[in-house]
């Protein structure tokens, strides 16, 4: 409700009246954007990040051939693809345990004090071998200074200087004069006038004409790493300070993190040693021993989600993608490995069809048995997925590779969502493509694609040639059929996520099926939906029949809707007959 002044006005006052706020119109959901599970160079681990163009995926997670997620990601942006969500799998220990041989782990080194204690840990920002080339420096820096304009007795807790520019509470400070130093870290900095507290105590006599002075000291930290650099200067090690060195590097370094390591060590002696260049050490990529459980992982709650987990919980993604799957066929040809990427497969699956509001798109390992592939594709029997086969030579680099195809078709399907879910993504050609890594004949292709293998045709370029889910029931067999439902099920839920707590009666089913009856009819006009009228594709029924006392009592509204897709021509018969003594018409 909005409140507003009447226009009647009568005695002076002050006078109000409400107006029903209406409810958002309904609009057509995002089915483009694209999850994305696999091992990358880098990154955040088992983290969904969001990303809205490659450059953004080069700086977060690097490149790497080792792997099919970069080139995966690298063509869905090349073929339409705007947004994305990727998250970063690797073979991890598990939850409170140090990290083996075998396991992902940072690059680090251990930074010991004056003294020789460990004062700071240094290390990669995440996971893998790619922190080792990584260098680091510290080195010691004075900051500002001042003098001392009364003198200063033993166990005394404040100093007034000639200028507080430059302290800061959390500073550390040296006090001295010819012969004596002291050192206190500051808690408050009034008008030329420093306190510390009673943990760095006085322990000598200072007298302003000696002179005293007082000196800010920080150190730097240089990071390094091919061609970036960063440098931070005038760090401090009291948590108290605005420049805390790893608070300060976690706001601002790309490259490191720091962890303190609480040093016993009195001041000043706790500030991290001078070191020369030194580079890290120890990090691993934890690929070799990735298992499915691994790109699976397992979701605990808010924050505690991992792998697969992370974006099925994401209400964002439509399209899932997991070209690392055929790793492990590649690893372990033979049963073993088919396992493994199956396994992988069919969670992509359960996720797709419990949550009915995505596709999986998956692939289909190198082969060139076709019987071979046509008994992995009919172990599933799911309206929620499409396979597609063969492989696609990209290139990358101006340098050919032989890459799965699930995620060039991610950006395709986007590129083509652009002009309605109800498109089907085929027949466009594959940007980055050059050639299929094997070409199957036409009778090859109506084999596989009668057993919804989705193919693809050399055409002005690589195009896919197949639009058929994995699904055995007629009314599921198109892509585009299945894509339309799930983002009918989302602009639906969205659109109606007001009529929560909505009075259940016939004014709130009123206004349901008036709503539900303009969005339909908007897809109608643009094709979406089959019938030369409304009355023909669709129907929507919210009323009291739906609704029943007892319904209502028990807290439900049901509104019954039927829509009527379009499916794709999937095949165009062209009859020629041949008159003779005249030209040959065809029909």
């Amino acid at each position: 409700m909005r409140m507003r002044p009447s226009a009647d006005y009568r005695a002076p006052g002050i006078y109000q009246s409400f107006d029903a706020v209406n409810p958002p119109p309904m609009s057509i959901a995002n089915t483009r954007i694209t999850g994305f599970v696999g091992i990358t160079q880098k990154g955040p681990m088992n983290e969904a990040t969001r990303l809205q163009n490659w450059d953004e995926f080069v700086e977060t997670f690097g490149v790497t051939t080792d792997s099919y997620t970069s080139d995966s990601v690298l063509g869905f942006f090349k073929n339409g693809g705007t947004d994305c969500w990727v998250v970063r799998v690797a073979h991890t220990a598990p939850q409170g345990e140090l990290p083996g041989i075998d396991h992902a782990s940072c690059a680090e080194h251990v930074q010991v004090d004056d003294w020789g204690k460990p004062s700071l840990k240094i290390r990669a920002l995440n996971e893998g071998s790619w922190g080792n080339m990584i260098w680091f420096r510290c080195v010691h820096a004075p900051g500002a200074q001042a003098l001392l304009t009364r003198d200063l007795d033993i166990g005394s807790g404040e100093a007034h200087v000639n200028s507080t520019r430059g302290f800061e509470p959390g500073a550390l400070v040296r006090i001295y004069d010819r012969e004596n130093s002291d050192f206190v870290v500051i808690t408050e900095v009034s008008d030329k006038l420093v306190k510390w507290g009673t943990e760095t105590p006085v322990n000598r006599r200072h007298r302003a004409a000696a002179p005293t002075h007082l000196e800010v000291l920080t150190f730097e930290i240089h990071v390094a790493m091919r061609d970036r650099r960063e440098v931070f200067k005038g760090l401090q090690m009291h948590p108290s300070s605005k420049n805390y060195a790893p608070r300060v590097i976690s706001q601002r370094s790309r490259l490191v993190r720091l962890e303190d390591l609480a040093t016993k060590s009195p001041v000043p002696h706790n500030l991290p040693d001078g070191l020369p260049m030194t580079r890290l050490a120890g990090g691993r990529d934890g690929a070799e021993l990735v298992s499915p459980e691994d790109f699976i992982g397992h979701d605990n709650g808010p924050g505690e989600r991992s792998g697969l987990m992370a974006l099925a919980v994401n209400e964002e993604v439509a399209l899932l993608v997991a070209p690392d799957a055929m790793r492990f066929y590649e690893r372990e040809p033979g049963p073993a490995g088919e396992l493994k990427a199956q396994r992988l497969q069919d969670q992509m699956i359960a996720i797709c069809e419990n949550q009915r509001d995505r596709f999986a798109i998956l692939d289909i390992p190198q082969t060139k048995d076709i019987e071979w592939v046509r008994r992995w594709r009919r172990r599933t029997d799911s309206s929620y997925c499409a396979y597609y086969w063969p492989w696609l030579r990209a290139v990358v680099d101006d340098k050919p590779r032989i890459v799965p195809p699930s995620g060039f078709l991610a950006g395709c399907f986007a590129h083509k969502d652009k002009e309605g879910v109800h498109n089907a993504p085929a027949n466009v050609q594959i940007e980055g493509v050059e050639d299929v890594s094997l070409r199957i004949t036409e009778d090859h292709i109506g084999i596989l694609n009668s057993d919804s293998v989705n193919t693809f045709r050399l055409q002005r370029g690589v195009r896919p040639w197949g639009v058929r889910t994995a699904s055995s029931d007629p009314q599921w067999r198109y892509i585009s059929v299945r894509r339309l439902f799930i983002m009918l099920r989302r602009s639906l839920e969205a659109g109606f996520a007001w009529v929560t707590f909505e009075p259940n009666n016939p004014r709130t089913w009123d206004v349901v099926r008036n709503r539900t009856v303009a969005f339909l009819s908007d897809l109608h006009q643009q094709g979406m939906l089959v019938g030369g009228n409304p009355e023909q594709a669709f129907f929507v029924k919210c009323d009291a029949e739906t609704n029943p006392p007892e319904q209502v009592d028990s807290g439900l509204l049901i509104c019954d809707i039927g829509v009527a897709p379009v499916s794709p021509a999937e095949f165009i018969t062209i009859s020629l007959v041949q008159t003779m003594g005249g030209p040959g018409t065809a029909t």
